[in-house]
């Protein structure tokens, strides 16, 4: 029997790691991996789907998925496919006999944790008589009937799963997906993680080992799926530790932790690894403290504010902060002011996200507690609530959408920090409010913008609300020049005061003295790129560095004595 394992990816750079998983610990079966994105034409998915020529097709289905891979097992379906249709993953893992009597074209699904179940199916399908009944963790069709077997007991060896992936998988540029750990010492009642009560740990010996072999690869970033990665502090200090030592390829590494439990000694680690190749998201979702109390965040809000701060002073890890739109108890209100304190902080992202009601989480069960309205389709995203209108929703979209093009991009940061400083000193939330409104004014959503047309429309926006002023153009005009390293000023910022620096640039550039001065050598790359101009009436040196690392994308320096009539005198 031909057994398909169908993904479809939410980008193409990202690759799937239960699928991996499942091929490798049923190794003796016929198996083939089929990964595909959810943005590709459903015409080629379904033509490589039918030329796998399989007995048995079977989906991974999460909440970004879980409707594409409907409409392809109902097209195979109507066509009369020969294959039998499996699917498996946390979107079918509840309300199965739902899902089964709504989706016809579903023979089976393997809910909860799939290797042991799906490798125990496969053994019990192929045989003359089958007793599918006896295979736990699995639903079925007999009859005319759905059956729902017992569930499956959580594997608690975690070494007995193979090394999910292959020697010769090509990840160049790709992010891999990556877990030393599986299930959460929490109980945040909108997150399935918080339904497997047990924590379980790869032993340290494995999880070397695997590294060993994925920091070989050329990917883009290993992202860690632990849901808390420092549950065991000193555990998440030896494995950092280990990819320091073992980083030949420079590629980052993302980890989601809890900030709160940090300590003194993991903040005095973490501050001593090298510069751009870790990021910490971190998972804050609200301030409020009835929302954190209803959905059984316990959370020291000061000691994660110091944490966060601390992190920051050493200027070497990303941290993406998390915010959840439409939790209970968390209105507009509420929420600007949960924003605002994070945004404060100065993190380098802030990821606004919106409630997802998922099954069997306990913000599903207490739906009708807070009038949650969510949407039918998946990712079940919140329309309202008890405590937030639809309209408030809408405009928290809008102003989400600013935040990632504006604040998250890092483009701006010297506007941003004046507008915010000077212009809406108590509430950066207002700020974005306030542009998001001359967004909707000027029919900009709209529109797909260049990172150079962003600069004008907010500096024709600081003008429209009448706050234009030579602060702001220099902020402005530092943050053109710092970020785009071959974009010449253009005519609003003042152009001049960086042409009439061509003439000493040019001498500059063959200058050993400055050059020795100023430039440095990275891994054998000389680093000589610069720009000058006048701004606020000083001369700045703009130096370009490492374009993908926000730490050291540009340094600038103070010129003045390079003035174009004292650098003529000196010649």
């Amino acid at each position: 029997m031909k057994v398909l394992l169908v993904t479809l990816d939410s980008k193409f750079i990202h690759a799937n790691l239960a699928v991996r998983y499942l091929k490798k610990y049923c190794s003796q079966f016929d198996i083939e991996i089929k990964e595909f994105t959810i943005n590709q034409k459903l015409e080629y998915i379904l033509g490589e789907i039918l030329a796998a020529d399989a007995d048995m097709i079977c989906f991974s289905c999460y909440i970004w998925n879980i409707n594409y891979i409907n409409d392809i097992s109902y097209i195979l379906k109507e066509a009369k496919n020969k294959a039998e249709i499996l699917y498996g993953g946390p979107e079918v893992s509840f309300e199965i006999k739902k899902m089964m009597e709504k989706n016809p074209f579903i023979d089976y699904i393997i809910y909860g944790e799939g290797e042991v179940t799906f490798k125990e199916f496969l053994e019990e399908i192929q045989k003359t008589n089958p007793k599918l009944y006896k295979v736990k963790g699995l639903a079925f069709r007999e009859n005319g009937n759905i059956v729902i077997n017992d569930s499956r007991e959580i594997i608690n060896n975690l070494d007995d799963i193979n090394y999910p992936y292959e020697v010769d998988d090509e990840f160049t540029n790709k992010i891999i997906y990556y877990e030393s750990s599986r299930g959460c010492p929490f109980n945040c009642s909108f997150c399935m993680s918080s339904i497997d009560k047990k924590m379980r740990v790869f032993s340290m010996e494995r999880v070397k080992k695997d590294l060993k072999m994925l920091l070989n690869t050329k990917a883009r970033q290993i992202k860690f799926v632990d849901r808390t990665f420092n549950a065991d502090y000193r555990r998440s200090m030896e494995i950092m530790q280990y990819i320091t030592e073992n980083n030949k390829n420079y590629m980052t590494i993302h980890f989601e932790i809890t900030a709160d439990i940090i300590n003194d000694e993991f903040l005095k680690f973490i501050g001593k690894m090298p510069v751009n190749m870790f990021q910490f998201e971190i998972g804050v979702q609200s301030l409020n403290e009835d929302t954190l109390r209803e959905i059984n965040r316990h959370m020291d809000k000061y000691k994660l504010f110091r944490v966060i701060e601390e992190i920051s002073k050493s200027n070497n890890a990303h941290m993406h902060l998390d915010l959840i739109a439409g939790l209970p108890y968390e209105d507009y209100s509420s929420f600007k002011t949960s924003f605002d304190g994070i945004h404060n902080l100065n993190a380098e992202k802030i990821q606004l996200g919106f409630l997802k009601v998922l099954k069997g989480t306990k913000i599903y069960d207490d739906k009708d507690k807070h009038q949650i309205k969510y949407r039918l389709k998946a990712p079940y995203e919140v329309i309202c609530t008890k405590y937030i209108t639809l309209e408030e929703i809408l405009k928290l979209k809008d102003i989400e959408e600013l935040v990632d093009k504006y604040y998250n991009e890092k483009y701006f940061d010297n506007s941003l920090k004046y507008i915010i400083n000077n212009i809406f000193p108590y509430s950066a939330f207002t700020f974005y409010e306030s542009f998001s409104e001359y967004w909707q004014e000027n029919d900009l959503y709209n529109k797909a913008h260049s990172r150079k047309k962003l600069y004008k429309i907010l500096y024709d926006y600081i003008g429209y609300i009448n706050k234009m002023n030579d602060e702001f153009i220099s902020a402005l005009k530092f943050d053109y020049i710092f970020n785009n390293q071959h974009e010449d000023l253009p005519d609003y910022l003042d152009r001049d005061s960086e042409d009439k620096f061509k003439n000493i640039k040019r001498r500059l550039a063959n200058d050993n003295e400055f050059k020795n001065k100023y430039f440095f050598s990275i891994e054998g790359k000389v680093i000589n790129d610069f720009r000058i101009a006048e701004i606020g009436g000083n001369v700045i040196l703009f130096i370009y560095r490492e374009k993908n690392n926000i730490f050291n994308r540009c340094e600038t320096y103070d010129i003045n004595y390079l003035r174009e009539t004292d650098y003529n005198e000196k010649q």
